[in-house]
């Protein structure tokens, strides 16, 4: 079926002689070319205005990848996989800093959460050191003191640890705080994540 008997059999006649009529074709004709004429003769507006547009998002775009880290996450796995970087290190310093920047807030949710920080990262580091266990108590089971010589300390740190995570009204001073810390610390020395 032809498309224009299909259209003809679906307007009304009157439709049909307005749409055919050669005025209503030669004003359609003038539209076009208005419409054309407008477009060309703003163009520059035009792409003034898809340059900013497209800058914006192009900005927006580099300032979300910053923001949450993507593409921080996908260098660092560039490193361990292609590179093999020593970046367990590398990470282990860096959250390091993050405990030490909550020790110095002073106030005691900051010295809770340092505690739970340092905690975190000698767990981290004794899994990837091949210690297996759920948890890092698990892990100082299968360990001596050879390979940690501070591990009887290490132990009522973690101990500590547990209060503060289970324990809602446990009251932290800070000289515990740092007692707790220097141990998670000499630790991460033994290790060889921090320089001695």
């Amino acid at each position: 079926m032809d498309p224009t008997s299909t259209l003809n059999t679906l307007l009304p006649t009157q439709a049909q002689n307005i749409l055919s009529n050669p005025r209503v074709q030669q004003g359609a004709h003038q539209l076009a070319q208005m419409g054309s004429a407008f477009y060309f003769s703003h163009l520059g507006i035009f792409e003034f205005i898809s340059v900013i547009v497209s800058g914006t998002l192009i900005a927006a775009t580099v300032f979300f990848i910053i923001k949450t880290g993507w593409l921080a996450v996908r260098i660092d796995r560039v490193e361990d996989v292609i590179l093999k970087a020593d970046t367990p290190k590398r990470k282990s310093l860096k959250t390091w800093g993050k405990v030490q920047q909550h020790f110095f807030q002073g106030d005691e949710n900051s010295l809770k959460l340092a505690l739970l920080e340092a905690d975190k990262i000698l767990d981290e580091a004794l899994r990837l050191a091949g210690i297996m266990g759920e948890n890092l108590g698990d892990r100082l089971k299968k360990i001596n003191e050879s390979q940690l010589p501070n591990l009887q300390d290490i132990w009522e740190a973690h101990k500590l640890r547990n209060r503060l995570a289970h324990e809602q009204d446990f009251k932290l001073n800070r000289n515990t705080a740092e007692r707790a810390l220097a141990i998670y610390e000499q630790a991460f020395k033994d290790l060889g994540l921090l320089d001695q």
